[in-house]
């Protein structure tokens, strides 16, 4: 079977064993790896994309979900029915070197500092932190209504037309990659417009204007989603929501019955009747509270299930019909760092690496409906020689992942 294949096989469990190991992304120190031995024509890159070259994805024989242009996926404002049409011009409101305030494309006020040391990630980049929201276009109702212009309509202008026509066969037909349509969930919809304190006020003070936003979120969405996905004939959506953190989500039970239960099956009777058959929920964190309610209501797959937050195995145990993807430790990479929980009685990543899937693979393989996947990107303190052995050791554990697309090694 092909990855794409494989995948759909899975899903349906019937994959007889065979493991399509997927990674989110990476984020990783592309210089240390050209030091540590990966070869120099080896393309680096966060996310799948098709490109000429031969990339990590291609030299690991991972699989990952391939974004369309027009819909850029994770770290990004996807444009499909979502945020502002026309966008924000940016404007920078103060730079002192180290400090930069700006309005970003939403209308919200953004801060980012800088610290002026080299970033961990070791590719020349500068260590600061993330963007932080400090202010917000929209306050209220009165605001939204006031913008509502830019959130409706304009459906033309949220996808590219012109890519659609010179690129759809190409991305369509690819075998190696998941053909994924992101969106924003409805939590994570509000909480980018609103702010997170905001979003989790907002279904409890003003319900009725909650269910405007989403409902207005919700039509544009299908409205300019509709071309893409007819031309392109994705394999699945993304909702991505990254509503929850260690302790639980920031929704609770009764609000997602009452304000968003309503939107994940619209969403999902929509994009079936597109055909696309299955819908995939992003989130980290614990969402432990609200695992059920997603898949009652129209996810078919959740991820990255991250070992801080919560135990995939005993989810998966209690729930066998569940598809899951992810539930391997990242920091298996890492056992001696501070701040570990525990888990680790060695040094040794080698030995972790063995542990680790043998504890999440053994299980899940024989159980079935599982994609192989660390519980979030792979990240800066993993090593290119212990990566390479962990995903060359997945092949023991039934990996069947193959790479049949062109590409080139210079």
């Amino acid at each position: 079977m092909t990855n794409r294949e494989l995948f759909h096989a899975t899903m349906r469990n019937e994959n007889d064993g065979q493991l399509l190991h997927f990674e989110l992304g990476f984020n990783i120190p592309y210089k240390k790896w050209y030091r540590q031995g990966m070869p120099a024509y080896v393309q680096p890159l966060d996310w799948a994309q098709l490109t000429e070259c031969e990339n990590l994805y291609d030299h690991f024989n991972v699989s990952g979900m391939l974004f369309s242009p027009e819909n850029p996926g994770p770290g990004r404002l996807a444009r499909l029915g979502e945020f502002c049409v026309p966008p924000y011009k940016k404007k920078i409101l103060s730079d002192d070197g180290k400090r930069v305030i700006y309005i970003n494309e939403i209308g919200n006020t953004i801060i980012e500092i800088s610290d002026n040391v080299q970033s961990m990630r070791d590719d020349g980049a500068q260590m600061g932190s993330p963007p932080h929201e400090i202010d917000f276009a929209i306050k209220s109702k009165e605001d939204y209504e006031a913008n509502r212009h830019l959130f409706v309509g304009n459906i033309d202008k949220r996808y590219n037309a012109e890519w659609l026509n010179n690129n759809a066969e190409r991305f369509r037909e690819q075998p190696d990659y998941v053909s994924t349509l992101w969106i924003h969930g409805p939590f994570s919809f509000l909480r980018k417009l609103l702010g997170t304190e905001m979003a989790m006020i907002a279904p409890y003070d003003d319900p009725e204007w909650v269910q405007m936003m989403l409902r207005d979120h919700l039509k544009t969405s299908m409205e300019a989603s509709q071309e893409p996905i007819s031309k392109i004939r994705y394999d699945m959506s993304l909702v991505w929501e990254d509503c929850c953190g260690s302790t639980g989500p920031f929704i609770a039970p009764d609000i997602f019955d009452a304000q968003f239960a309503w939107w994940y099956r619209e969403w999902k009777d929509y994009t079936l009747s597109m055909g696309i058959p299955w819908t995939m929920l992003d989130t980290d964190g614990n969402p432990a509270p609200l695992v059920t309610r997603w898949y009652e209501n129209g996810i078919d797959c959740m991820h990255p299930w991250e070992v801080n937050g919560i135990d995939m195995l005993k989810i998966a145990e209690e729930h066998p019909k569940y598809p899951m993807m992810g539930g391997i430790y990242k920091h298996m990479f890492e056992p001696a760092s501070p701040g570990q929980v525990g888990r680790f009685s060695t040094n040794d990543v080698y030995k972790e690496i063995n542990y680790e899937l043998e504890r999440v693979i053994k299980p899940m393989r024989k159980r079935g409906r599982y994609f192989p996947s660390l519980d979030h990107w792979a990240y800066w303190a993993v090593d290119y020689e212990a990566y390479c052995y962990y995903s060359e050791k997945l092949i023991e554990y039934g990996k069947s992942n193959v790479v049949l697309r062109d590409f080139k090694r210079i």
